[in-house]
């Protein structure tokens, strides 16, 4: 058995992504409890995670001499300030939770406001964008 080549495990990969997202925000239109929503979320999350990493192009070992990555540069950071490491680190991630909640209430709202004009697919149609830009991002190299 060959290994799939790159473009394939790009395209496989843009399509976990595109359709794990379609998934992630259309959930609104099918499922209306949001614990048996939170409940679907995080099987999503679970799923679409380990379809992303079984779709995940194969890189090549390095040989030979290699300089520094940017992991090398991160974890020589650490060692060096640990305490600012830290700060910076935890403020990123605060700042990219508060944004993601933000971002995920407002997504959410926009269908509500769509669903109480009576609108079909409130949410759906929403997510179907989302999908193909979530695709199109995985797509690239």
């Amino acid at each position: 058995m060959t290994a799939p080549t790159a473009s394939r495990t790009h395209a496989a990969q843009a399509a976990v992504m595109g359709l794990t997202t379609l998934a992630w925000y259309a959930l609104p239109d099918v499922v209306r409890s949001r614990p048996t929503r939170v409940a679907l979320k995080g099987a999503l999350l679970g799923l679409g995670g380990a379809a992303w990493v079984v779709a995940r192009p194969e890189k090549p070992i390095p040989t030979g001499p290699v300089g520094p990555d940017t992991f090398d540069e991160v974890f020589e950071a650490i060692r060096e300030q640990p305490a600012k490491t830290l700060g910076v680190g935890v403020t990123i991630i605060g700042l990219t939770t508060a944004l993601s909640i933000a971002g995920e209430k407002a997504i959410f709202r926009f269908g509500e406001r769509r669903r109480a004009q009576g609108v079909r697919g409130a949410h759906t149609v929403p997510a179907l964008v989302l999908g193909a830009l979530g695709a199109a991002s995985a797509a690239l190299p």
